[in-house]
């Protein structure tokens, strides 16, 4: 018994980026070298950022070349110019401004930019495809439900409907998305590595770094998420499991990273109970 592809799913979520952490440390390679000056009013004011991302799992295509899986990372808010003037900017420069997500802003992101972005980079037309691609989402209220009427009329207006279709986790399950199994956290060391300044220049660096990002990360990750399955099978449905450990970084480098894994025999016996 094996997992299934996971080539039909899609997952999004949303993550809070920060200029900087508070006792964050730095590693000076030589005597030369300066720690960066780092300033804010209060550690609970650190300028920060939202973000939704949406991560499908890299495959190979027909013509022998990889697709990385990358839908897109998208800022959560608008550009305004400054009203007034001080000490730090005049009137009129641009500035970031966070916007809360409730129901309707999920709704705009999801239609407006991930759907849109999964038409234009999904790897086949979505309506050749056998199986309706599966858009994975966490339960919280600010998120639409699977069957919203006003989300499934705009599907059909794309021509989409039934090939695109939307889930959400159980409430208190274990999380198993895969931004949130170590792509939000690469992305956001990478970022503390260039010390942006201000969230614009934050914004670009959050962007830069997901296009940067590796295809080998990600194929590692999706692998995690599936050993992390069998955990979750063994452990009944809790989340007091370990994350597992695969070594997945050395079969890689030997060609023997699975892209689908076996089911535990442990949890194939609680599957059969």
């Amino acid at each position: 018994m094996k997992f299934g592809n996971q080539r039909d799913e899609v997952h999004i979520d949303e993550k809070w980026f920060f200029m900087c952490k508070d006792q964050q440390t730095h590693i000076l390679v030589s005597d030369e070298e300066e720690a960066p000056h780092r300033t804010t009013k209060h550690k609970s004011h650190v300028a920060k950022v939202m973000f939704i991302c949406a991560i499908a799992k890299p495959r190979r295509l027909s013509d022998n070349t990889w697709w990385d899986g990358k839908i897109g990372i998208w800022p959560v808010g608008k550009v305004v110019n400054a009203q007034k003037s001080s000490k730090n900017r005049p009137a009129g420069t641009p500035e970031w401004q966070s916007e809360s997500v409730d129901r309707a802003k999920h709704k705009c992101l999801l239609l407006n930019n991930i759907i849109l972005a999964m038409l234009l980079k999904w790897p086949t037309d979505v309506n050749s495809n056998n199986t309706a691609i599966r858009i994975q989402q966490d339960g919280t209220k600010a998120h639409l439900s699977p069957n919203d009427r006003d989300f499934t009329n705009e599907l059909e207006e794309l021509g989409v409907r039934g090939k695109i279709r939307l889930f959400a986790q159980p409430a208190n399950s274990p999380d198993t998305n895969v931004n949130d199994l170590g792509f939000f956290a690469s992305l956001q060391s990478r970022c503390q590595q260039t010390c942006p300044r201000n969230p614009l220049e934050l914004i670009t660096m959050v962007q830069q770094r997901c296009e940067d990002c590796p295809i080998s990360k990600l194929k590692r990750l999706w692998t995690t998420l599936q050993s992390m399955h069998n955990e979750i099978i063994k452990s009944a449905g809790d989340n007091n499991f370990k994350m597992p450990h695969m070594n997945k970084e050395k079969l890689e480098r030997e060609g023997r990273l699975p892209a689908v894994l076996d089911v535990d025999p442990a949890a194939r016996r609680c599957l059969d109970a």
